[in-house]
């Protein structure tokens, strides 16, 4: 297959595995940081600002 050895497709497997999780761990932080602004805003609109 693709003419590499098994310890070549390991190591570009785990290359590209590296890299799909670091894709997949900034779409989370992305969704959390939306998600908890949108949150944020809902509790000051029914609760109010917290006071300091």
């Amino acid at each position: 297959m693709f003419g590499l050895s098994d310890s070549e497709m390991l190591f570009y497997g785990g290359i590209v595995m590296m890299v799909a999780c670091a894709v997949l761990a900034v779409l989370c932080v992305v969704l959390f940081v939306v998600a908890g602004r949108k949150l944020k805003r809902k509790l000051e609109e029914e609760y109010g600002k917290p006071q300091r």
